[in-house]
């Protein structure tokens, strides 16, 4: 039986059982999300397009064996409906959320994606060749906002202490 809870904004605000539950979905439909891409760019680009980052990281298509084509489709097909089964599944396990529980879900997801956009952002600088010559015109910035929402978390935390 599914429950909703409502919540300030009117909307329902189905947690999933845990940041962890959600975090799985989005991470399983994002990697399931790029492999079905890729391979099906792989089978139906033209040999002389190139799939990759840039530089040394990228391959031409004609180069690539059509196996790795349809694993890549049907390994992110299989990660789709994992994630998909996760999302209806989730929809049993409601919780009611407080507010803590939404502000520290709020500072991992912002972990979270601090790290895995950054990392990319890293490499893909690294790996065109010249060095770094951009990265940390993302990360200053990003990571000042990121200490921001730290301390305002603690603070908020301290005060419901």
């Amino acid at each position: 039986m599914t429950v909703a809870h409502p919540t300030h904004g009117g909307r329902s605000d189905r947690t999933g059982g845990s940041p962890g539950w959600q975090f799985t979905e989005w991470l399983l439909g994002i990697v399931g999300g790029i492999g079905a891409f890729l391979g099906v760019f792989i089978l139906f680009a033209g040999d002389d397009q190139y799939v990759g980052i840039g530089g040394d990281w990228s391959w031409r298509v004609g180069d690539i064996s059509t196996t790795w084509a349809y694993g890549l489709l049907i390994g992110g097909g299989l990660l789709l409906l994992a994630a998909l089964v996760m999302v209806v599944r989730g929809r049993d396990r409601v919780a009611q959320a407080t507010a803590g529980d939404r502000d520290r879900a709020g500072l991992l997801w912002h972990i979270g994606i601090f790290v895995a956009v950054n990392t990319f952002i890293w490499i893909q600088d690294i790996a065109i060749g010249d060095g770094v010559n951009y990265a940390y015109w993302i990360t200053i910035p990003w990571a000042i906002g990121f200490a921001i929402h730290t301390a305002m978390y603690r603070r908020t935390r301290s005060k419901a202490e």
